[in-house]
């Protein structure tokens, strides 16, 4: 696995360390998609952790199942809550901003852990530089320039896309763009404690991905994120240990921005 503008090795050596100190005997990582980033290298260097996988999209498991390794890995297209029991650790990497009802999310993670549990919650930040280069993208696709600019990449220049593992065959557009204040109260709000805080990259996204490629500039743009405040990093990395619910919670409402972001994520995707 090589570390790129999203920090993928970064955020795999956060969840190994949390592995390593916690040692749980069961991992559940919801949303794993192809597994490649995270269940199937974590299993590998873990052997004597069971891992479960589940993910909504069959075609993103069945590559996952075909891929191993089998010994200590178990994938499922969606599961019960009675399926999957209880887990020392829960992975929700890259998933909260494509769900429904994110607060009903977090409770569903909540029921899955002891009291002395953990979950990692993985997300973008919602107003940082790899979202608005996304909505960039967006407005381009939904105009018609991005395919005139793709022609002349391809034809003109003549460069490749960057190369990186399927993460997931599945179409399904960011529905969430959360702030930091946001999704702290969201956290709070369903009954979780954060326990850790990490930022994962600074720059992200439309045109940093061919231009942060060197050794050098991969490792500047991971650190620089340690230094700066949190919110102007691209995505963010929680650990999180059950706490209280708060008093006063309330389903979680989107703002006018997410709302707009939403319906033209879903317009670029064909999905309105």
């Amino acid at each position: 696995m090589l570390e790129n503008s999203y920090g993928i090795v970064k955020r795999f050596e956060f969840i190994a360390r949390i592995i390593e100190q916690t040692r749980p005997r069961r991992v559940l990582d919801i949303g794993c998609g192809t597994g490649a980033n995270l269940t199937a290298p974590l299993a590998r260097r873990f052997a004597d952790v069971e891992f479960v996988g589940i993910d909504s999209d069959r075609a993103s498991i069945e590559h996952a199942r075909q891929a191993g390794p089998t010994q200590n890995t178990r994938y499922h297209v969606e599961a019960s809550e009675e399926d999957l029991g209880c887990f020392d650790l829960v992975i929700a990497s890259e998933v909260i901003e494509h769900v429904q009802a994110p607060d009903e999310f977090l409770g569903f993670l909540l029921r899955r852990i002891p009291p002395g549990g953990r979950v990692v919650l993985t997300l973008p930040n919602g107003l940082g530089p790899f979202e608005l280069a996304s909505l960039v993208e967006t407005l381009m696709h939904l105009t018609g320039v991005y395919a005139v600019l793709r022609w002349c990449k391809r034809k003109i220049l003549g460069l490749p896309p960057p190369q990186t593992a399927v993460d997931s065959f599945a179409i399904s557009p960011h529905i969430n763009f959360f702030s930091y204040r946001e999704i702290s109260e969201v956290i709070e709000s369903a009954g979780f404690e954060i326990v850790e805080t990490r930022s994962r990259t600074l720059f992200a996204g439309l045109g940093f991905d061919h231009l942060i490629t060197s050794e050098r500039l991969v490792a500047w743009n991971a650190s620089i994120a340690d230094r700066l405040p949190a919110r102007l990093a691209s995505g963010w990395m929680f650990l999180l240990r059950p706490g209280s619910a708060s008093a006063s919670r309330k389903p979680y409402q989107r703002g006018i921005y997410a709302r707009l972001r939403r319906y033209l994520n879903e317009k670029r995707w064909k999905l309105r």
